[in-house]
């Protein structure tokens, strides 16, 4: 019963690391979208878990684990708004 007890937190605990920082990419880029600017949205990210980090509330494992799915997020966000635009055509208008 104590291992079902340790799989089950350990289930919990990346699943809502995970849904904590898909969260917050997706509030990063309703932020940037607002403010016009798509490729802002990792940068974003990477500013409030910096600022996570130099607060020194990093001693709790949902939050490590959330920050590390957050930078995975602000990466596949840096991917997402390098790429062109494909529903503006070939030409590009």
């Amino acid at each position: 019963m104590f291992v079902m007890a340790i799989i089950l937190r350990s289930i919990v605990l990346v699943g809502g690391s995970a849904l904590t920082a898909g969260l917050l990419c997706w509030l990063a880029m309703i932020s940037a979208d607002r403010l016009h600017h798509h490729g802002w949205a990792a940068i974003l990210i990477l500013i409030l878990l910096s600022i996570l980090f130099l607060s020194g509330m990093v001693h709790s494992e949902f939050v490590r684990l959330s920050a590390l799915c957050g930078l995975c997020g602000a990466l596949f966000l840096w991917i997402s708004a390098s790429e062109p635009d494909i529903s503006a055509g070939r030409n590009g208008k």
